[in-house]
């Protein structure tokens, strides 16, 4: 009895091996070999790249882009990089002390303000998407300051 059983398991195993095996061979590189016509478009490969991030701080209650905010969004979007875009994503947040309604409208404001500023170095405003964040506690100064922020995320494509 145990042989038969033996047997039974072994010829599973054996037949399970087989039908990986010949689905291995139907594998997608087989396919692109054996095709008669590779056109442009089909023999064309978008190498992307991880998602790049930094953020612009802004001063209490301004709305305002310093020079050093500038020269940052300067040197992550020259015009060498413009075609290699896929999207800019820009995150609009602020801390809460003050008025609830006037932070709200300072997120959108700086937002704006980035956006602008991407568009006016030629960045086309369809790659770019706005996201507003509501207003976040900050449990101490340093962490106020950074929620008075946009925080750029982008990814280029080559």
């Amino acid at each position: 009895m145990m042989f038969w059983v033996s047997l039974i398991l072994f010829g599973i195993g054996f037949f399970l091996y087989w039908i990986w095996m010949e689905i291995g061979k139907k594998g997608p590189v087989q396919d692109v070999r054996n095709r008669k016509k590779i056109g442009l478009e089909e023999n064309t490969v978008v190498m992307e790249s991880r998602p790049k991030e930094f953020q612009i701080l802004f001063s209490a209650g301004s709305s305002n882009l310093e020079e050093h905010c500038v020269d940052l969004l300067r040197e992550h979007f020259n015009s060498a990089i413009f075609s290699q875009i896929g999207y800019i994503q820009l995150f609009g947040s602020a801390d809460v002390s003050g008025n609830l309604s006037k932070n709200r409208r300072l997120v959108e404001e700086r937002v704006q303000i980035v956006e602008r500023y991407l568009i006016s170095l030629g960045i086309g405003k369809d790659k770019i998407q706005k996201i507003f964040l509501e207003p976040g506690y900050g449990s101490n100064p340093e962490m106020r300051k950074r929620l008075r922020s946009v925080q750029i995320q982008y990814k280029l494509e080559t």
